[in-house]
């Protein structure tokens, strides 16, 4: 009867743990990424719907112009992004029990190949205008890929990421926060406030992916794009609130000195607040990007069961596993001895 009871605790034990190891979040990661991207499609959708409405009131002519127009613009800013962003390659970050091994692997060839692709273009003579990593650099990453020598491929593209990538990703993640600025700011109209955040957005993400070389996980993925369906949504509101209004005492002396002084305060809270959340984007995806190398390095330190020292809650669940292991076995030892005995 004790036997019994030690076996169906350690079975108990033993599903625990697998349930804690064995569990991946992938296919979850990926519907709920689905249902973002179809979010932002219907949206934009919507808003352009709107648009050529009104275009095809003014003149037919106006209206098959401003629909050409439309389709350029949602292929070159909005579809090609999100493909683009969704074909990059990407670390494994969902390591489960089963698949550690196999991430490690694919880590370091994802790795490789980012090296490769960031060495390529910045070596290209087509590129030359917009080389951004340090010649130091290049050479540090072109000697370990040669040599291939995991350890110094890290730290040569540790070094890289933090420099000269993070400092280009900066200047890229400013930049499209003054595009939504002046777009917010000078259109005045909610829908083309929303279409133009949505679409600076997106080109925003892609930009920082390709200077990094790399996607984030799906999850990671789908609040990038969860916020940028937010920040859409407040650049669609916003236009219906009356800022002068809101800031009007501190006006006071000067509103009736100063023509249209309403109208440009409420573009300039307007393109602040498009413009800062652009920034919380771009800072966002490069964050992620930052947090899943990071991870992917973790399963570098192997133990000889395979799971990162680094990771201690992986380990602590891999010691769990061992004594599970050892039980189990101590108890069909003891089963079997029983069996075998008749008395």
């Amino acid at each position: 009867m004790k036997e019994q009871e030690t076996t169906n605790e350690s079975a108990d034990f033993s599903k625990s743990v697998t349930a804690t190891l064995g569990k991946s979040n992938e296919k979850r990661a990926v519907l709920w990424l689905i249902f973002v991207i179809a979010l932002i499609v219907l949206l934009a959708a919507g808003a352009v719907a709107n648009l050529l409405t009104l275009a095809f009131q003014i003149s037919r002519i106006f209206g098959y112009v401003c629909t050409a127009a439309a389709a350029l613009a949602v292929f070159f800013f909005m579809i090609l992004p999100l493909v683009k962003v969704l074909k990059a390659r990407a670390f494994i970050t969902d390591v489960t029990a089963e698949n550690k091994d196999l991430a490690k692997r694919k880590n370091y060839a994802a790795l490789r190949d980012v090296a490769t692709a960031l060495v390529k273009y910045n070596r290209d003579d087509k590129t030359l205008k917009h080389h951004y990593i340090k010649n130091e650099n290049l050479e540090n990453i072109e000697r370990a890929l040669e040599k291939s020598n995991k350890p110094m491929l890290r730290q040569a593209m540790r070094k890289t990421f933090s420099t000269d990538v993070g400092s280009t990703a900066n200047g890229v993640i400013f930049r499209s926060a003054g595009r939504a600025f002046l777009t917010t700011s000078v259109s005045q109209n909610d829908k083309i406030d929303a279409l133009s955040v949505l679409l600076v957005n997106l080109s925003l993400i892609k930009q920082i992916v390709a200077i990094y070389g790399y996607r984030p996980s799906h999850l990671k993925l789908a609040k990038i794009y969860a916020s940028v369906l937010k920040n859409t949504l407040i650049a669609y509101g916003m236009q219906n609130v009356n800022w002068f209004n809101v800031f009007g005492k501190f006006f006071t002396g000067v509103s009736k000195k100063i023509p249209f002084i309403d109208t440009l305060v409420d573009s300039t809270v307007q393109g602040t607040v498009s413009a800062f959340l652009t920034l919380l984007v771009g800072y966002k995806t490069k964050r992620y990007l930052c947090s899943d190398y990071a991870e992917s390095e973790k399963l570098d330190p192997i133990e000889a069961d395979g799971v990162s020292s680094a990771d201690e809650e992986v380990r602590i669940a891999s010691a769990l596993a061992k004594e599970v292991r050892k039980e189990k076995g101590g108890a069909a030892k003891a089963a079997k001895e029983a069996a075998a005995d008749p008395a």
